[in-house]
């Protein structure tokens, strides 16, 4: 089966105007298209299809609606980006230094290499085995030479901590023993499922982020865990919408300050888009600001 030809800008432009959206300015559409593609803003269409197997519009569709659609989740994930990585270094500093605490105490102070202080070992296995691949990317690195000059490559948990993926982190926290997993919970006062998916979210958020896909009008896995009471108060929330990831997300910032500045942030991009964007198909409800942490 023959893949789809490529198309020039002018076939681009034509194929969208075939599809029922009102090009307003040729070159303000073809400038976009230079820059985005055509495929990457389709996925900003979808919205506007007639039916999900049709390629058609709704009537007065403009180009110009659908790439402030665009504007708004580039700079949604923008936002993201900036403070998962707050979140991701809090908790990177929480489990690597606990974990020392719990297991770490005795000389060589290297028991994180030893699977018997994992529950699942099979998945430590797997963590540690990817780890090395992931120290491979900082080789060069100051940090990964000197450890490897002085002291056979092996590193402390917390500085492993800091060249692993938020992904990795996610699975290293999940292969504990129970115990162990509830002293790290207590640290920030929630349930070991909730922070074993919330760390597991945020790794999903972040992949996402980095790698410009499409946050709006779009399901995210895994459900985020909220507890019983505030879903039964709000049985509109998806756990899967984009609101759901972003409420995790200020519940995992680890200052009232970094939650501030964030709620400003989103406010002013939600502003700016309120007559642009369809807030149902990012989950978020118009009093999504009362729902969020007291800070």
């Amino acid at each position: 089966m023959n893949l789809k030809k490529p198309y020039t800008l002018d076939e681009q432009i034509k194929k969208i105007r075939d599809h029922g959206v009102v090009i307003l300015d040729e070159s303000f559409a073809k400038n976009v298209l230079q820059k985005i593609s055509y495929y990457r803003l389709s996925g900003y269409m979808l919205q506007y299809r007639l039916s999900a197997d049709s390629h058609e519009m709704e009537k007065g569709v403009c180009f110009e609606d659908i790439y402030k659609i665009y504007c708004f989740d580039e700079e949604i994930r923008s936002l993201l980006r900036q403070y998962i990585e707050k979140a991701e270094f809090f908790y990177k500093g929480l489990i690597g230094n606990k974990f020392a605490e719990l297991k770490c105490h005795i000389q060589p102070y290297d028991q994180h290499y030893d699977i018997n202080n994992y529950y699942d070992k099979t998945g430590i296995t797997k963590t540690l085995t990817n780890f090395s691949k992931e120290k491979s990317y900082y080789k060069d690195s100051a940090i990964v030479k000197h450890h490897l000059n002085k002291y056979g490559d092996k590193m402390p948990i917390w500085v492993m901590m800091e060249l692993m993926t938020c992904s990795s982190v996610s699975l290293f926290y999940h292969a504990l023993y129970l115990s162990d997993k509830k002293d790290i919970a207590a640290q920030v006062g929630i349930s070991v499922a909730t922070l074993e998916n919330h760390l597991h979210a945020l790794s999903v958020i972040r992949n996402k982020c980095s790698h410009g896909v499409r946050l709006y009008n779009s399901s995210i896995n895994p459900p985020v865990r909220f507890n019983k009471s505030f879903l039964r108060n709000n049985p509109s929330i998806k756990n899967d919408s984009l609101f759901a990831y972003v409420l995790m997300l200020v519940k995992r910032l680890p200052s009232d300050d970094e939650r501030k500045q964030f709620l400003d942030s989103l406010d002013h991009i939600m502003r700016k888009y309120k007559e642009d964007i369809d807030w149902n198909l990012i989950g978020f409800p118009k009093n999504y600001m009362e729902l969020m942490p007291i800070v």
